[in-house]
């Protein structure tokens, strides 16, 4: 009798790995991509991300970051800009694909 448990346990688990190893062995990876949402302003070189409230401006040939721009650039992301959706989480990672896909676009279009 414990012998016919046994084997019957046995036939279970050889069941239950049958349908899972293909399932196991048939697993798809899939990576998702996050877009982040900016504001543009092609003319300046300045992105705006509403979500952050977080300003990318260049300074010389750096990227700077803040919650305010400086000063002298405050004027020019009152109005206009180029919505964009880009998956990465800094803009500028993304710059030279920006500007090859925007390059004629300027902020009072």
């Amino acid at each position: 009798m414990r012998t016919l448990k046994k084997l019957g346990t046995a036939v279970v688990l050889a069941i239950g790995f049958a349908y899972a190893v293909p399932a196991i062995v048939h697993a798809e990876t899939t990576v998702a991509i996050t877009k982040h949402h900016y504001v543009y302003y092609p003319d300046h070189e300045i992105y705006f991300a509403p979500e952050t409230k977080t300003y990318y401006w260049r300074s010389g040939e750096r990227w700077e970051s803040g919650v305010t721009l400086p000063e002298a650039d405050r004027g020019y992301v009152t109005t206009g800009g180029v919505e964009l959706d880009i998956d990465a989480d800094r803009p500028y990672e993304k710059h030279e694909w920006v500007l090859k896909h925007y390059k004629d676009r300027h902020d009072r279009d």
